[in-house]
């Protein structure tokens, strides 16, 4: 090789060892698997380039001949099916559609067959069937790629580009070590320019789908901790927050207090005006239950689909609970207005439940086996905030055969009453 084409293709060779070292370092420092996919695919593509544009051969010289073009062989076809493995990952091919999907196992198998030129007798035929090869992978994935962006995939365009230069490299590669045009100066500086614009711009877009994907994970860890329809916590998010509210408490030796509500009639209601009927009504309990609860909850969430539970933090008077608990029922028991899509307004009345349970600074959980596994919730294990929570559900079960449809366990006599004949300790 001369000067100016060694120049040429370590500058090349650089960029490749560039992307290779962030890549690695990304991956070590984030421990992503995406990242270390791509260092791969970097030191594989870049090994590849290497050893076609003869800069391996020139600096590591006691190779053979033939052990060299085995082994660019052997790495030009890991580099194609590594290649085309991840553009199917890259593409959503699975769920995109089946043209893409089936093109993209063409493609790998396309980048296998190169294995065949290590058995190959003539090694020009072999060169001239790997070189094939590799120019119809290079279209197949721009094609893919292209067709990927048409469907309205905008990463999919910047790949598309790449597979594009990746088609142009190649042809100048194997123009080279078919030495068709070997000492063709300008051929080897565009095949090598399109070569590096083939990583950066396949890195470019795998970066680009990696923040979509922190996107879309960061979008369903904050759907998994707040319900979708009212914006409150739920699930394990809303346990988590009363077993902090619960310790605060036990810390400063304070009374607190759990409140939940639950319809009782959904099913009936569901029947007369349908999903979106009872998205109404949800919607319009969960803002009722946050506006009863008024200024002194800690906490308003959606312990089940027809559940809300309001935290009560540092109580000073207990018969505030009285009065807060039946406010917030006769504020629930109000009829809805609902809009169905194909009739007029009607009005809807909740059959509704409402539990009262106290948490005393001394209290402990109750035993595992006072629980079936009938009841709310499911938890594997039950931290007090869960036991009080359970509690609370089941008094406003009970609390459906009062007038006040709210309830309460009678500080002397352990029976659940209804709040408003309640006595406080």
């Amino acid at each position: 090789m001369s000067s100016s084409e060694i120049a040429i293709w370590s500058a090349c060779g650089g960029i490749y060892a560039c992307y290779f070292c962030l890549a690695s370092f990304y991956s070590v420092y984030t421990r992503n698997i995406a990242s270390f996919q791509t260092a791969v695919f970097v030191l594989l593509s870049g090994s590849f380039v290497a050893c076609t544009s003869g800069l391996f051969e020139h600096f590591v010289p006691m190779f053979s001949k033939a052990s060299h073009s085995n082994l660019m062989m052997a790495s030009g076809s890991l580099t194609g099916i590594v290649s085309s493995i991840g553009l199917r990952r890259f593409l959503r091919a699975e769920q995109r559609d089946a043209l893409i999907d089936y093109g993209s196992w063409v493609l790998v198998a396309l980048a296998a067959a190169q294995l065949l030129g290590l058995a190959w007798p003539d090694r020009r035929q072999a060169l001239e069937f790997v070189a094939l090869c590799w120019v119809l992978t290079s279209l197949g994935a721009f094609w893919l790629a292209l067709r990927a962006w048409l469907q309205g995939d905008r990463h999919a365009l910047p790949m598309a580009i790449a597979s594009l230069a990746l088609v142009f490299a190649m042809t100048g590669l194997y123009a080279h070590v078919l030495e068709i045009l070997r000492n063709d100066l300008p051929l080897q500086a565009s095949t090598a320019l399109f070569a590096a614009m083939f990583v950066v711009i396949s890195c470019h877009a795998l970066k680009l789908r990696y923040a979509e994907v922190l996107r879309m994970m960061g979008a369903l860890s904050m759907n998994r901790d707040k319900d979708l329809l009212t914006q409150l916590l739920t699930g394990a998010a809303l346990v988590r927050q009363v077993d902090d509210a619960v310790a605060r408490a036990r810390r400063n030796r304070k009374e607190m207090a759990v409140i939940y509500v639950e319809i009782n009639n959904t099913g009936k209601l569901l029947q007369e005006f349908g999903a979106h009927g009872l998205e109404q009504v949800i919607y319009g309990m969960a803002a009722r239950v946050h506006l009863g609860a008024g200024g002194g909850a800690t906490l308003v969430g959606r312990y089940s689909d027809n559940g809300f539970v309001v935290v009560l933090d540092s109580i000073k008077h207990p018969g505030v609970l009285r009065t807060l608990g039946l406010r917030l029922a006769a504020t629930v028991r109000r009829p809805f207005i609902i809009n169905p899509m194909s009739s007029n307004p009607a009005e809807f009345r909740a059959e509704i439940g409402l539990g009262v349970a106290r948490i005393s600074p001394g209290r402990e959980t109750r035993p595992r086996a006072d629980y079936n596994s009938t009841q709310m919730g499911g938890f594997d294990s039950f931290s007090l905030a869960q036991d009080v929570l359970h509690e609370a559900a089941e008094l406003a079960l009970a609390a459906r055969k009062f007038n006040s449809r709210a309830a309460i366990t009678d500080a002397y006599s352990r029976q659940t009453i209804p709040l408003e004949s309640a006595r406080f300790k």
